[in-house]
């Protein structure tokens, strides 16, 4: 008796999909077969492409990271000044050190991370009273010792509830004690936003005396119209 033939040959056994293939898928050659022979296995390959290639980008990342942190210029004890800055107003918004990890951490969460030296540990501003900074940048100065996280407050800087760290003057502390007096160090723009801030907070409070220059130009909007005017028109009559 003949030996019965078979148009067709089973799928292996690993695979899920066992199907009979013709004769000419089976002289397709081998990637023909491995396609039509497994293809939920040729799917699963296909699928798991986008995490390789973010898994490959995050390696070249993490390597790119490591580079800079091996250009930085640590000291004796692995750290680097890191200063705070507001991205907004320029104003310093405190001053800490950053280890490897300090700046590792700070670049892939985007919050101000510092070490702390007395309790030899990290630490992020925030993380107990919810005043993170933002990072949107960080800058190395020019001998590469030195770290600026550029970024957004969400809230007071200072332990004390003052917006920054700096707002004691030396200057106005050799005049005397002035607790009452305590000033930012911001940038002459911001200083004078807040000048003027205050000035129209003060508008309907009493006050003796000639109105200063500033307030007079808040209350009457017709003056500061025409000021704004004079100032396109002769750009060295505005402090008149």
């Amino acid at each position: 008796m003949a030996a019965k033939t078979f148009t067709g040959v089973p799928c292996p056994r690993f695979c899920p999909g066992d199907r009979l293939l013709s004769k000419s898928q089976i002289d397709g050659g081998r990637r023909n077969h491995r396609r039509n022979i497994c293809p939920r296995i040729s799917a699963a390959s296909s699928s798991s492409e986008p995490s390789i290639r973010i898994a490959a980008e995050k390696l070249r990342f993490d390597s790119k990271v490591e580079t800079l942190l091996d250009r930085v210029k640590w000291d004796d004890k692995g750290l680097a000044v890191a200063i705070a800055q507001n991205v907004d107003t320029g104003a310093i918004l405190m001053q800490g050190f950053a280890n490897r990890e300090a700046l590792a951490t700070t670049i892939s969460s985007r919050k101000a991370t510092f070490y702390s030296r007395s309790r030899s540990s990290l630490w992020t501003k925030g993380e107990t009273s919810m005043n993170f900074i933002n990072v949107h940048d960080i800058f190395l100065d020019c001998d590469r010792d030195s770290i600026i996280y550029l970024g957004k407050p969400e809230g007071p800087t200072c332990h004390t509830g003052a917006e920054t760290c700096y707002y004691s003057s030396v200057h106005d502390l050799l005049e005397g004690p002035k607790p009452d007096q305590d000033r930012l160090a911001s940038t002459t723009l911001y200083s004078l936003e807040a000048t003027i801030s205050q000035r129209k907070d003060d508008i309907e409070a009493e006050e003796n005396g000639k109105p200063s220059w500033t307030k007079k130009l808040l209350l009457d909007k017709e003056l500061l119209c025409s000021k704004i005017r004079s100032r396109r028109t002769y750009p060295d009559s505005f402090g008149e």
